[in-house]
């Protein structure tokens, strides 16, 4: 148990360490992609810019708002400012300006070396009849935008204005390469860190363990040594009373004794196998073929007449030629146990029932089921160990019967799920 609760612990760390990594990395990385595409938006805006002032003034006859002898008119483009840090010396990019009836006006390929003018223009073709304002294609960053400008023909402006759009496409490869190279260092480095974390989780946790682990061993040690030493007393105490009922006959103080006796002798009998199924060591069970048919039907065999006596209403359903690859004793006693626990717990002249099935995914279904009262069960916790709901201490038992059933259960790799229905109890197994 203590190396299941170790690996628990482990496993824990890891994933909740994994999560926070994770999720600190996808954060940095995500913020570092939405500055990188910031700052190519930022330089299309700034190219559209210095192109718009620069062919607007070609075109206007350099009349342009601050800079002609007329004053600025709305929509006229502003001289741009810090030349000395001019974006068209350091981006890679081709603009394509065109005018009203969608005719080329102007276009400027001299600051990129991988696009030749002819597929720059079809390009900046087909993104200008998409519509669209933006587009991103791998590394290269679509843009285009329409501009009005005012050209001064006299002094009332009586002249229309001039209506362009500007399509750019941004080579956007240095800034991308940077990202992903900052992206993979970040994966790497989380990969390093993730790694030296996990080995001294794994190292601390052997110290921190290691006390538990001694005291579970001596715990374990003394439960089996006690059972074993409980054994000899309690077989000459039921000697004795054999004996006893022999020279004076049965009465209730004998019945009762021999109650007890019985009691302690399966109670010893399930410490002992809860102690061996607590090392989950394959060699002290040996697995081999088993028919589970035949093992559920020599079980309903020995319970039914104890059902009968008591006046349970018995349903059996049980395929034939079902086998498992098991431990016999084991699966006797899983059979054993969810039997007896329907036979102490049932509803008076209540229903047990008993169903196993073969599913199309070569699952193996065992359903055990009875009638309950009104008792306050909490499936979750059914089979801790010593539970028992508050009801039912009115009952004989020890509690430990249904713990030993899931480590059985466990053992074989098999799961087991708890549900209440209609005043029934389900125990639902699958192998």
């Amino acid at each position: 148990m203590i190396k299941k609760l170790r690996l628990r612990f482990i496993i824990a760390a890891l994933l909740s360490i994994l999560f926070v990594l994770s999720a600190t990395i996808a954060a940095i990385n995500i913020n570092n992609y939405i500055k990188t595409e910031n700052e190519n938006t930022s330089a299309i805006r700034e190219i559209i810019d210095r192109e718009h002032y620069k062919t607007e003034s070609m075109f206007t006859g350099g009349y342009m708002g601050g800079i002609g002898g007329n004053p600025m008119q709305p929509g006229q483009p502003q001289q741009p400012n810090d030349y000395s840090n001019n974006v068209t010396n350091r981006e890679h990019y081709f603009i394509v300006v065109y005018n009203e009836d969608a005719t080329v006006r102007y276009s400027n390929f001299g600051h990129i070396f991988t696009i030749n003018e002819e597929d720059g223009t079809a390009m900046a073709q087909k993104f200008f009849e998409s519509g669209k304002s933006s587009k991103k294609e791998g590394n290269l960053r679509y843009h285009q935008e329409v501009k009005v400008v005012y050209a001064p023909g006299s002094a009332i402006y009586t002249f229309p204005p001039i209506v362009s759009t500007y399509v750019v496409c941004l080579d956007a490869q240095d800034r991308m390469h940077s990202f992903d190279n900052f992206l993979i260092s970040s994966l790497v480095i989380a990969a390093i860190a993730y790694t030296a974390l996990a080995g001294l989780i794994i190292i601390s946790s052997h110290f921190i363990f290691k006390t538990s682990e001694e005291s579970y061993r001596k715990q374990k040690a003394f439960v089996t040594n006690a059972s074993h030493e409980l054994k000899t007393p309690l077989t000459i105490i039921s000697t004795d009373l054999e004996l006893i009922k022999m020279d004076h006959g049965d009465n209730e103080w004998i019945d009762s004794i021999d109650d007890q006796v019985r009691r302690l002798t399966i109670m010893t009998k399930q410490l002992v196998t809860l102690s061996k199924l607590d090392e989950s060591d394959l060699k002290n069970f040996p697995f081999t073929n088993l028919s589970l048919s035949k093992i559920a039907n020599e079980s309903v065999s020995s319970f039914l007449p104890l059902y009968e006596k008591n006046d349970y209403k018995f349903n059996s359903d049980i395929d034939e030629d079902i086998e498992i690859k098991g431990n016999n004793n084991l699966i006797n006693e899983l059979f054993y146990i969810f039997m007896d626990n329907a036979n102490k717990y049932a509803t008076p002249k209540g229903e047990i029932g008993l169903s196993i099935k073969k599913d199309n995914k070569n699952k193996i279904k065992v359903t055990f089921y009875n009638d309950i009262e009104d008792y306050e069960i909490d499936v979750n916790q059914m089979f801790e160990r010593f539970y028992r709901s508050p009801n039912s201490n009115k009952k004989e038992g020890s509690g430990i019967g249904l713990s030993i059933a899931k480590e059985i259960i466990d053992l074989h790799k098999g799961k087991v799920k708890t549900s209440l229905k209609d005043n029934k109890i389900y125990f639902e197994i699958t192998f």
